[in-house]
């Protein structure tokens, strides 16, 4: 059985922490350490890592932010009906989709600037010191804790200190504030989170009129894209400020889809049916799991055709295996290699699958990717209620787990001399680059269980 009404559901924790996962590593491994271009970001790739669009394919790299949209996609009707369901109004509910948008917004700037603590000419221990002091105070601005009263009085403290760091790292560390230094990964989210919020609010009974909105995004996705001149009446606002880009939007796309999974786990959990799995919904979940690693070797090799025709094999097999076994799983199964294989058609029309700059191939290829990872998770839950504790902690402390190696671990590390001895031996050695990726990632998720084990979440 999967959760009980009210509990999380411990798939898309697994899932966003097998993403939150990836998200580290795939950025502490080793540069220098002649690693394959498969390590890499597909439009970044050895020896100069630079960014070229030209590019064509992705990587496992490529996977981390879509994988992470779905899955926020997915959180929306959980998050959001159990708050309707517990009397909150709809507008208190978008109220809390603003103030969502509001906390991951000021929460993207404090990171952009935060990371130029690096270049600061103060020396290493004091950089290291500084970075450890706005940990703990971002800690205080966005821990939640049970008890409301001591939860307001931390998070108030919390955002008092975050502008006395402010003035110190200005004063004395010598950095250079703007609002226009933000993390953009984290400010996607937050414009994804409100719009993705506000479309589930209005469609949250109406599953098909939610499914014609996402289709009526991919077609703007696909005018924008093949026909521009179409949309040339349309009045040129790449942005608008520092805090929002139409172009952010065109990821609702994969989190719309997410959103309806997520309904539909939702409702299997509430529906109380015992799903009795067996060795061939195992077998088919496998066979999911196949079908998403396929397109690392396809999409990357460019072996386009092949890689359709062995997808599509690969979903009849999923087809034969789970007939007249139709559940919530296979119904993740089908929604997956649906997804994935239009996405796969969309290559050559697109010109190659690429993540930067993100095409409409790259997101339905990604969000059938993320299904069929889902569903082979779920097969798992559902047979041996496999909880994924590790990676699940990190799902559900998604932001503390973000911010974990760049202002806790690492800084410790980097005083101790470890960040130094783990890249001399890194460099030109690809075991060793791997290595020091993974003791960065395990020390994150090692961290991050201690503070959700013991019900410290950050806001998110």
């Amino acid at each position: 059985m999967m959760a009980a009404p009210g509990k999380r559901i411990i798939t898309i924790d697994i899932l966003r922490g097998i993403t939150i996962f990836a998200m580290i590593l795939c950025a502490n491994i080793g540069y220098q350490s002649d690693l394959p271009a498969w390590m890499f970001h597909g439009q970044t790739p050895p020896p100069t890592y630079e960014f070229n669009p030209d590019v064509p394919g992705i990587t496992w790299v490529d996977l981390v932010f879509p994988f992470f949209l779905f899955t926020m996609g997915a959180a929306f009707p959980l998050a959001m009906r159990k708050r309707l369901e517990n009397g909150a109004s709809r507008w208190e509910v978008t109220g809390s989709l603003f103030r969502r948008w509001l906390t991951l917004t000021v929460f993207a700037i404090v990171l952009g600037n935060a990371y130029q603590i690096g270049a600061s000419p103060r020396p290493a221990i004091i950089k290291g010191i500084f970075s450890l002091a706005l940990w703990g105070v971002m800690f205080m601005s966005l821990v939640r804790l049970k008890d409301e009263r001591k939860c307001r009085l931390m998070n108030n403290a919390g955002m008092f200190l975050l502008i006395v760091m402010a003035v110190l790292g200005t004063d004395y560390m010598g950095l250079k504030l703007s609002r226009w230094n933000s993390d953009i990964i984290i400010m996607i989210l937050a414009d994804i989170a409100i719009f993705g919020g506000l479309i589930w609010m209005f469609t949250k009974d109406n599953i098909r009129l939610r499914w014609l909105v996402l289709f009526f995004i991919i077609a703007l996705k696909a005018l924008s894209s093949y026909t521009p001149e179409v949309l040339s009446w349309v009045p040129s606002m790449a942005s608008i400020g520092w805090f929002f880009s139409w172009g952010f939007l065109q990821y609702l796309v994969i989190a719309i889809a997410g959103s309806i999974v997520g309904d539909r786990l939702l409702d299997h959990s509430r529906s109380g049916e015992a799903t009795d799995i067996d060795t061939c919904h195992i077998a088919a979940g496998i066979t999911a799991l196949a079908a998403a690693l396929v397109q690392l070797w396809g999409l990357f090799t460019r072996h386009i055709l092949a890689d359709f025709v062995i997808s599509a094999v690969l979903g009849l097999a999923f087809i034969l295996l789970t007939y007249r076994r139709r559940n919530v799983m296979t119904w993740l199964g089908y929604f997956g290699f649906a997804f994935m294989l239009v996405g796969i058609i969309f290559d050559p029309i697109d010109g190659g699958i690429t993540k930067d700059h993100c095409n409409l191939s790259y997101m339905l290829t990604t969000t059938g990717m993320t299904a069929l990872t889902g569903g082979f998770v779920l097969a798992l839950e559902l047979k041996w209620q496999i909880k994924g504790r590790g990676l699940s902690g990190c799902g559900q402390n998604p932001m503390l787990a973000y911010t974990v190696t760049n202002f806790l671990t690492g800084p410790v590390l980097t005083m101790c001399g470890i960040t130094a001895w783990l890249d001399a031996i890194s460099v030109g050695s690809p075991f060793w680059g791997v290595v020091r990726g993974l003791v960065f990632t395990l020390l994150m998720v090692a961290v991050t269980c201690f503070f959700t084990n013991r019900k410290l979440f950050w806001r998110s």
